[in-house]
């Protein structure tokens, strides 16, 4: 298979982070975009990519459901090529699992799936705290020869900017996601207190205390104590308009 350009790469890139909808999908058409751009004369490789983040890994998009088993063989056992390459940021290259003695459990397992090699490519995440890498399956052994090896290289290096705001758009929804869970726990505390101070005539902050000694009692969330006395007072379930 001809290698498309570099500037064709980085134009597909660019057409998949308009075209698609959410993060999620943009990774899983890169990871198929990938396995068709990484396939060779060799055979078809299975793609799949892994994603560090707050000490935990996991596979965020794959080309298929084979890919995505394949990486998540390696979860189970701890530790596996493309983990050590998502979390050092190095190459990581077996070129036949019949001969891998660092990781037999895993290797054993993935002869079993029909694997022969592997090539583990970190993406440059540089001032990310998440890390990942790009993880290619093959049938055959030594099917990733030199200049796979090097065309596998120049691909991420391209691809590594649309990951890079991937993982940032990823992280910007999480951000929102929990500030909109604290203000809807904020809104329902204060609703609480306001119906606590209307009931026995206190002040805003003995109202307070009064959850905070039930939550502490109880041992229940100070939000899900205010949420009862919500309920109880027939204000059924609050949310917080947010945008």
């Amino acid at each position: 298979m001809e290698q498309p350009s570099t500037s064709l790469v980085i134009e597909k890139i660019q057409d998949l982070l308009l075209d698609t909808q959410d993060v999620e999908d943009f990774l899983n058409e890169l990871a198929t975009y990938s396995a068709e751009n990484l396939s060779g004369p060799r055979g078809e490789v299975l793609c799949g990519i892994t994603l560090l983040r707050h000490r935990t890994a996991a596979t965020v998009a794959s080309s298929g459901d084979r890919a995505r088993l394949l990486d998540e063989l390696q979860y189970e056992y701890g530790d596996g090529p493309c983990l050590q390459c998502a979390r050092e940021g190095v190459l990581v290259h077996i070129r036949d699992f019949r001969t891998e003695t660092l990781w037999p459990e895993y290797a054993a397992t993935v002869l079993n799936h029909g694997i022969r090699s592997v090539l583990a490519v970190p993406f440059e995440l540089s001032g990310d705290d998440a890390k990942a890498g790009i993880n290619l399956y093959s049938d055959r052994p030594g099917a990733f020869d030199a200049n796979a090896v090097e065309h596998a290289l120049s691909y991420v290096s391209q691809a590594s900017k649309g990951m890079r705001l991937a993982v940032r758009l990823a992280q910007h929804s999480d951000t929102a996601a929990n500030l909109k869970a604290a203000l809807d726990s904020r809104t329902v505390i204060d609703t609480a207190v306001g119906i606590i101070i209307g009931q026995n005539r206190c002040t805003q902050d003995e109202a307070m205390d009064l959850i905070k000694s039930a939550s502490s009692t109880r041992n229940v969330k100070l939000r899900d104590v205010a949420a009862a006395i919500v309920e109880s007072a027939g204000g059924g379930t609050l949310t917080t308009h947010f945008s």
